[in-house]
């Protein structure tokens, strides 16, 4: 007789992990809407310092649920662990984003007229979508890739 362990489900981990990227692709996007002038100002610590931070505790979050609800046990420092994989995914998505411009523009191209209260605000709420496209998948794969980890009980 071998031990039996649960895993994760995996409809229910990619649904888990589409939710993280919506959060992470609506996040920064969401900020220049709230504190534009902020965001504007200083969109490298808002795309390399906050979106991680955020995307690693909704991680965190996710991965405990997703434990629990298979094992009805969790194992933090396993989560911990698997949480970390997305800040370094939103790291390395948003880096190319951030210091590759033309990686952007085909998601810009699509977004023409975004009315804001100047023409420099137009072009940086139009390129926050590049921004968001990347952010986006980096939850994704971040997500499905830490919630992978942790699939199997502790």
């Amino acid at each position: 007789m071998g031990t039996k362990t649960k895993t994760a489900d995996t409809s229910v981990r990619a649904a888990f992990a589409l939710i993280q990227g919506a959060v992470l692709g609506m996040a920064y996007p969401l900020f220049f809407f709230m504190f534009p002038a902020y965001v504007q100002a200083f969109p490298a610590l808002f795309l390399f310092g906050v979106i991680p931070i955020l995307s690693f505790l909704s991680g965190l979050l996710i991965n405990w649920f997703l434990q629990y609800m298979y094992c009805r046990a969790v194992d933090i420092s396993a989560i911990s662990m698997a949480s970390g994989i997305s800040p370094l995914i939103v790291y390395i998505l948003g880096g190319l984003a951030y210091f590759f411009s033309f990686l952007r523009a085909p998601i810009n191209q699509l977004f023409t007229e975004l009315p804001q209260d100047s023409p420099q605000d137009a072009v940086f709420a139009r390129e926050l979508w590049g921004y968001g496209f990347y952010l986006f998948w980096a939850g994704v794969y971040g997500q499905t890739l830490g919630s992978g980890m942790i699939a199997a009980c502790p």
